[in-house]
């Protein structure tokens, strides 16, 4: 054999470690973000059936928050009962289409990291009472998760108009 042959099978071998490699890893995150999208149905589901169940969220989870109901910007897992509470008291949730789950990236490496983000409108009701008629608002909402290794929810942000909703709900 030549140098030249040498080379080439060498460049192939190598390439295909490589691709080996990278296939492994592209399986491995694609079976964490199928896993991680799961948890966040069961979360929706848990949300707009007010049902939540709270062991899907990790011992040091947050909430970026866009100040619903003049809460704290930053909310830990008690402040999200007690808001989830507060809610569901006052208001019925439904999302009008099912969420499509994206793959979120990590933000310094802009590499793929089995986070999920998704887009979908949430109805917000207010039930009718002796006094009012029923009233509701669609948010179109973006909402975004990261998950640890162990599947749990460590931190949670939400985009949507609130407060106008909130506004036209209340008045």
């Amino acid at each position: 054999m030549n140098y030249k042959s040498l080379l080439w099978m060498g460049s192939v071998v190598t390439g295909l470690i490589l691709s080996s490699c990278m296939s492994n890893e592209t399986a491995e995150l694609d079976a964490r973000f199928a896993r991680n999208c799961e948890v966040i149905r069961a979360n929706n589901a848990g949300f707009t059936g007010e049902n939540q169940d709270y062991s899907m969220y990790a011992d040091d989870f947050f909430m970026v928050n866009t100040n619903f109901n003049g809460s704290p910007d930053t909310m830990r897992l008690a402040d999200l009962k007690a808001e989830d509470a507060y809610l569901w008291e006052n208001f019925d949730f439904e999302f009008l289409v099912e969420p499509v789950m994206l793959p979120g990236v990590d933000s310094e490496t802009q590499e793929p990291n089995a986070s999920v983000r998704f887009y979908a409108p949430l109805k917000i009701t207010k039930p009718a009472t002796d006094s009012t008629e029923e009233r509701s608002a669609v948010v179109r909402m973006y909402e975004t998760f990261d998950l640890n290794e162990e599947g749990k929810i460590t931190i949670q942000m939400y985009y949507g108009d609130f407060g106008a909703a909130l506004i036209y709900l209340n008045s």
